[in-house]
């Protein structure tokens, strides 16, 4: 029997930060670091659900470019007092790192003795799934949609393309 074989990272991704004000937050990182928005959307629906753990879960994410990093804010509203604890997304929520294919992401990491969290969703046309690490910190996997390889290349385009 082969050995499995470790995930093909094409590229870091991007920090995740849970805010409570996601205005407030904004205009603190864009003060603060000049942080540049990259991208602005609107979230809600059954995959978002389905990664909160919270029915009807809507938000919205906002991606900055803070030294040639991409962080994302990410505002649910309200904390639900139905959510569990540990998914209550205020603070660092997880990194994630971008695969060239989600689905032998999801192979790989199974043989290798780890299980996701949830099967794979799609946000926005974004393809990920969740693993957490030994002390239960969430890690992010993508797959972006047109070959982009991390979010800026997703709303700007790829510099060699």
């Amino acid at each position: 029997m082969t050995e499995p074989v470790a995930l093909e990272i094409e590229s870091f991704s991007h920090v995740c930060v849970g805010v409570s004000d996601i205005e407030r937050s904004l205009e603190f990182y864009r003060r603060i670091f000049a942080a540049e928005i990259v991208f602005d959307v609107e979230l809600e629906g059954e995959s978002l659900e389905t990664v909160t753990s919270t029915e009807g879960a809507k938000g919205r994410m906002i991606g900055l470019l803070i030294g040639g990093v991409v962080v994302e804010l990410l505002g649910l509203g309200a904390a639900s007092s139905t959510a569990p604890r540990e998914r209550i997304r205020v603070g660092y929520t997880n990194i994630s790192f971008s695969v060239p294919d989600l689905d032998d992401a999801v192979r790989r990491v199974r043989a290798l003795g780890y299980e996701p969290a949830d099967e794979p969703v799609d946000i926005g046309g974004v393809r990920m799934f969740f693993v957490a690490d030994p002390d239960g910190t969430r890690v992010e996997i993508v797959e972006f949609p047109a070959g982009a390889r991390t979010p800026l290349e997703l709303w700007r385009g790829r510099a060699d393309a």
